[in-house]
C-alpha cells in the first residue's frame, strides 16, 4: 500500500479543521501559508502548502484572493457526520435489496404464467 502523500495529509487536516470552523465559518480568512508551513512542519516547502491548498480549492472550500488572502468558501461535513452518513446508506442500500426482492416475488404473482398452446387442441 502507498503511503498517503505529505500534502494529501496536510489538505485532510485542513479539511478537518474547516469542518470544524477551527478558522471561523464561510468567510473566515485561513492562516497565511508561511504560518501553515510552521504548523505542518515544512518551512522549506512553499509547494507543499500551495499544493494542498489547491486541493481544497479544487474541492470548493478556499478561495484565495489576490492581495488579501485566503477564505472560506464552504464547509465540509464533519467526519463523524460522514461515518453515520455511510452507516446510514449501507442500510438503505440492504433494505432497498430486501424492498426489491419482495417486489420481484410480487410482481410474479401478478403476471400470468406463459400460455402453453400445445396443451390446446386444434
Amino acid at each position: 500500500m502507498t503511503p498517503t502523500p505529505r500534502y494529501r495529509q496536510i489538505a485532510d487536516d485542513l479539511r478537518r479543521r474547516l469542518a470544524d470552523e477551527e478558522f471561523g465559518p464561510v468567510g473566515s480568512k485561513i492562516p497565511p501559508i508561511a504560518e501553515l508551513q510552521r504548523e505542518y512542519d515544512c518551512e522549506n516547502n512553499l509547494n507543499m502548502i500551495r499544493h494542498a491548498q489547491s486541493v481544497l480549492i479544487d474541492e470548493g472550500l478556499i478561495e484565495p484572493r489576490q492581495g488579501q488572502g485566503t477564505f472560506v468558501i464552504a464547509v465540509p461535513p464533519r467526519q463523524d457526520n460522514q461515518d453515520d452518513l455511510s452507516e446510514a446508506a449501507e442500510e438503505l442500500r440492504i433494505a432497498l435489496g430486501t424492498a426489491q426482492a419482495a417486489l420481484a416475488k410480487f410482481i410474479s404473482k401478478l403476471t400470468p404464467p406463459p400460455s402453453d398452446k400445445s396443451r390446446w387442441p386444434k
